[in-house]
C-alpha cells in the first residue's frame, strides 16, 4: 500500500541509487549457482602415485559445463515450443473455464483465424517468479515476490502460444515467456 503523504523520488535520485547499488554489488564477485559444480585444484597429496613419483600439480582446465557463469539477474527467455512448455492432456474442466475460452478468443483475434482452429495443449498450475508473472516489459517494475499463477498453452497450426495469469484472473498472450519456478504450485495438467 502507498502512502498518500509520501512525495515520490525524483527520477535523477532514484537512478543514482541504482548505479550506487549495481557499482557495490559489482565488487562482490562471480555469482554462484546452488548445484553447480566446484572445480578445486588438486591438493599435493594428490599428486603422488603409489610408487612415491610425483605427477604434475596444475589444475584442471574446466569445461563449459564446469564454469559458473555470474548472472545479470536476468532470467533468460523460456523457448517457446513443446520443450519449454506445458504440453500434455488438459482436463476438461479446464477446457470449460469461461477465462481459457476467452484466450481462445483472444488467440484467434491476434492470429485472424476462427476459434475452432485454436486447440489447447497444454496448461500448469505454476509459481511465477515475480509480479511480471513470467512476462516482463521493458522498463516496467514489479512486486519481487513469487506469485501463484497458471500458464496456458495454445496451438495453431503447430504453433505454440504462451498465455499467462496469476492463481485467478484473466489470461494475457506473452511473446516471450519466461519459466516459471520449477516444481511450480503443481505443474501438471490439473
Amino acid at each position: 500500500m502507498t502512502n498518500p503523504f509520501r512525495r515520490p523520488a525524483p527520477l535523477p535520485a532514484v537512478a543514482l541509487a541504482l548505479v550506487l547499488g549495481t557499482a557495490g554489488l559489482a565488487g562482490c564477485g562471480e555469482a554462484e549457482s546452488p548445484g553447480a559444480p566446484t572445480v578445486m585444484p588438486p591438493s599435493p597429496s594428490d599428486a603422488s602415485t603409489a610408487s612415491g613419483s610425483t605427477e604434475s600439480t596444475e589444475p584442471t582446465t574446466p569445461t563449459s559445463e564446469d564454469t559458473v557463469k555470474p548472472s545479470d539477474g536476468q532470467i533468460s527467455p523460456q523457448p517457446t515450443g513443446a520443450e519449454g512448455l506445458p504440453t500434455g492432456p488438459v482436463p476438461d474442466d479446464v477446457l470449460e473455464r469461461p477465462e481459457v475460452k476467452e484466450a481462445i478468443a483472444a488467440e484467434a483475434e491476434r492470429l485472424g483465424v476462427d476459434a475452432s482452429e485454436v486447440s489447447v495443449a497444454g496448461y500448469a498450475e505454476v509459481t511465477w517468479r515475480d509480479g511480471s508473472i513470467g512476462c516482463p516489459q521493458p522498463g516496467m517494475m514489479y512486486t519481487q515476490a513469487l506469485v501463484p499463477g497458471q500458464q496456458l498453452v495454445l496451438e495453431v497450426d503447430g504453433s505454440l502460444a504462451s498465455y499467462h495469469s496469476g492463481k485467478a484472473g484473466s489470461f494475457s498472450y506473452c511473446a516471450n515467456p519466461q519459466a516459471p519456478l520449477p516444481g511450480g504450485s503443481g505443474s501438471d495438467t490439473r
